[in-house]
């Protein structure tokens, strides 16, 4: 079993290897060469500097409540969520 893996992989090498070195074919350079076209009339200036957001103010961070106190009720008991033996 672990031969034929062997063999496997080492077919799969030597044919990647082969596969690698053909010539490419007319269909890709004529690809690329458009795909070379379009990339140029795509291009937009791009912008110099990035929008900056200010900092908080200290009026608007006094504003906001520090503790927020929510009224949790249990609609059982604790107790009654265990499990009995």
């Amino acid at each position: 079993m672990n031969l034929l893996l062997l063999l496997s992989a080492l077919l799969s090498a030597l044919t990647g290897v082969v596969s690698s070195v053909r010539v490419p074919e007319v269909s890709h350079a004529v690809a690329g060469s458009a795909r070379v076209a379009g990339a140029a009339e795509a291009r937009r200036p791009a912008a110099t500097r990035r929008p900056v957001r200010g900092l908080p103010m200290l009026a608007s961070l006094v504003a906001i409540p520090l503790s927020i106190v929510l009224p949790l009720r249990s609609r059982e008991p604790l107790w009654a969520n265990r499990r009995r033996e």
